[in-house]
């Protein structure tokens, strides 16, 4: 049982360095933020996109941040404003979806340009996709009026009316303290999974999914991989082939679009779920929204002409 939590703990230990060297300046950051009324200033920018989804304008600092850095950034983010912008469960699950299928955009869409999809065509995916998405979203639960009740964090400290840089100090020394133990919860959870081969038993059951999509056999396992463990391992797995010529650019383009919108499936679902996302938006309408979207953008890439696919949609891999 030792040796068996012994790699978890290690790179779970690991993990939460790398994390807080990036969650630290940005905490601050917003401390600093708005302290001299800078994020109030700077999320009026937002306010036209948020009011598409359904959430405050300080959102729009959380997920611009997660598109610019990654989810944990935008995690720090969402921790240093929760008392500026309280939001329903509703709403939470609106921002991690959008966070989901548009995060560390700078990193993750030059691994997929440079296996041949262009770059501002699946970034436009992702960024608008995520909007769109969010809007759908919000749309569901205010008609059915499900999730509106308060968000909460548990392990979060609660919101203190002392707002001394004293007070704030100790409280994000909390929240950093209790973030370990969430990441340590997750490297726990999906160390499990794989002994269980759960990950192997989702990949045989979203198998055909994919097929229906348009994308072959063929490029089906890579996708699998990308879509479960991320898009950093099944890009460069994608790479690999592109380069040798074993699959279509086709694949190769419907592949990379699918792990654009749905990636990491159960290691990003369980951090946002953290957060106070429910499932039904994070897991179930991501995946329904993902399968829509990239069933017609196959019929597209059937229908339109060569000239505009390898022009716009498609460059050789570098």
């Amino acid at each position: 049982m030792l040796n068996w939590f012994k790699k978890p703990l290690k790179d779970s230990i690991i993990l939460y360095w790398e994390l807080i060297k990036v969650m630290i300046p940005i905490m601050i950051l917003v401390r600093f933020g708005i302290q001299f009324g800078l994020i109030e200033t700077i999320s009026q920018i937002f306010t036209p996109f948020m009011d598409m989804v359904g959430l405050p304008s300080l959102a729009g600092i959380v997920w611009t941040t997660t598109m610019l850095v990654n989810i944990y950034a935008g995690m720090a983010a969402l921790v240093a404003l929760s008392g500026e912008a309280p939001m329903t469960v509703a709403q939470i699950t609106v921002l991690g979806s959008m966070m989901l299928l548009a995060h560390g955009l700078p990193i993750e869409q030059r691994i997929v340009q440079k296996s041949g999809p262009g770059l501002i065509a699946t970034t436009l995916l992702r960024i608008v996709g995520a909007l769109v998405y969010g809007a759908l979203l919000n749309t569901f639960y205010q008609y059915f009026d499900l999730l509106q009740m308060p968000a909460t964090i548990a392990w979060l400290p609660d919101a203190n009316t002392d707002t001394s840089w004293l007070q704030w100090s100790k409280d994000s020394l909390v929240s950093l303290f209790s973030i370990f133990w969430v990441i340590l919860l997750l490297v726990l959870i999906l160390k499990a999974f794989e002994d269980l081969k759960v990950t192997d038993w989702i990949s045989k059951i979203l198998s055909p999914v994919l097929n229906l999509m348009g994308i072959s056999q063929k490029a089906v396992p890579i996708t699998m991989i990308g879509v479960m463990l991320g898009l950093s391992y099944g890009g460069a797995l994608i790479l690999r082939e592109a380069k040798e010529g074993t699959l279509s650019p086709k694949d190769i383009f419907l592949s990379l679009s699918f792990m654009c919108l749905c990636h990491s499936l159960i290691e990003d679902t369980l951090l946002i779920m953290a957060l106070g996302g429910h499932l039904s938006g994070i897991l179930v309408g991501r995946f329904i929204f993902t399968f829509g979207v990239i069933f017609l953008l196959g019929r597209l890439v059937e229908q339109i002409p060569q000239k505009i696919f390898y022009g716009f949609l498609f460059k050789k891999a570098e």
